[in-house]
């Protein structure tokens, strides 16, 4: 990830360990995604107890969590920087504060 977003020169390493969040952001997009997938594997194709269409969908959903997890990941972190650094309109008038480090000599 870019120290620095390359339009307006927000940092986005805003602290250390800023990001150790985003693994419950990922955590939720995951369980979503899976509870989005079974109840559409419910509705298109029904589970039953007499047949393997249960663990046909843990197999599915699975490997469409691990092709998806660049994605989650990704969305996460993008999730995380939105709920703590707020969109500003006119940011071209507006020079950035502080990067708001705790430690500023752990800057970089």
């Amino acid at each position: 990830m870019k120290e620095h977003c390359e339009v307006c020169g927000q940092p986005t390493e805003i602290e250390v360990g800023f990001y150790y969040g985003t693994g419950y952001v990922s955590y939720a997009l995951s369980v979503a995604f899976s509870v989005a997938t079974l109840v559409a594997w419910w509705v298109l194709i029904g589970f039953s107890l007499d047949d393997t269409r249960f663990f046909w969908w843990m197999g599915t959903n699975a490997v469409m969590m691990i092709i998806l997890q660049p994605l989650f990941m990704r969305l996460s972190r993008s999730l995380w920087l939105s709920w703590f650094v707020k969109y500003d309109k006119d940011w071209k008038e507006h020079p950035l504060e502080s990067f708001e480090r705790i430690v500023p000599n752990q800057e970089g």
